[in-house]
């Protein structure tokens, strides 16, 4: 067996081995560093796109705000216009507030009361609370106690709410009573 030119083939089999070797270490290196920026700049375009859908998210509700905006002051000169075509001018109008929580009255008072807050071509009254009720078992409401030997119980009034009446004059006709604006 000759020696020699095998150890030189070896020799040359080892250097083309370690040349591949070299260059396929080198593409690998070169590849993981590709692979590692790739990764970072996706990472960093999936943050910029979460950052560019809640900027979009919060200018959508912006633009939901706006569009209601203009949806209540359309609203609002329509119900303006409405207000002057009916003489409701707030400068010939005042208001008084009503609280009256669980006060005891006779009937011919509660009917005053009443009578005083009917709407009328000079007045309008805006409930927030009513309340009306019997204070002894026996009588109702709606029924005129019986004449007997003691008087009548009073009923309980509990009545929240603002009352609006004219103060000066209006381009308008009265207001009809009973009828809304």
């Amino acid at each position: 067996m000759n020696l020699p030119p095998l150890f030189s083939r070896l020799r040359q089999s080892r250097r083309s081995s370690l040349t591949v070797f070299g260059i396929t270490l080198a593409a690998l290196v070169i590849a993981a560093v590709w692979f590692l920026s790739a990764r970072s700049a996706l990472a960093e375009a999936y943050a910029r796109l979460g950052e560019r859908n809640q900027a979009l998210a919060e200018a959508q509700v912006r633009e939901q705000e706006a569009q209601l905006r203009v949806d209540y002051a359309g609203s609002s000169r329509e119900l303006l216009g409405m207000v002057q075509a009916n003489g409701l001018q707030p400068e010939a109008w005042g208001e008084r507030l009503i609280n009256l929580r669980q006060s005891q009255m006779g009937r011919e008072d509660i009917a005053a009361v009443l009578g005083a807050v009917t709407r009328s071509g000079d007045r309008m009254f805006g409930a927030e609370a009513f309340e009306l009720s019997v204070t002894h078992p026996d009588e109702g409401l709606f029924d005129a106690p019986v004449v007997s030997d003691r008087a009548p119980a009073p009923l309980q009034l509990t009545l929240r709410g603002a009352i609006l009446f004219r103060t000066g004059a209006t381009d308008a006709a009265p207001l009809p009573a009973g009828v809304a604006p």
